[in-house]
């Protein structure tokens, strides 16, 4: 697995797995695209609009599979150590 460099360059053909946030791969397209947690991504006090365009460019970056992946049970606190 791969991720990408510091500068956030995006590497075409690389035989690795390309790991970005949502809204960096706005213009991108990948064979296959992975969104773990989607029936927990809006955050406390975040515009659920902006939250939904979000994961629309997400979602819409894959041409031919699109991986979506959620959980029943969602962390609201850390346990304690």
């Amino acid at each position: 697995m791969s991720a990408l460099p510091k500068g956030g360059d995006y590497q075409p053909g690389a035989d690795a797995i390309q790991v970005m946030t949502m809204k960096v791969s706005k213009g991108l397209e990948f064979p296959v695209v992975a969104l773990p947690g989607v029936g927990h991504m809006l955050v406390p006090g975040e515009d659920e609009k902006e939250a939904a365009q979000v994961f629309y460019v997400a979602a819409t970056r894959a041409t031919q599979r699109l991986v979506m992946g959620a959980s029943a049970f969602r962390y609201t606190q850390l346990p304690a150590a």
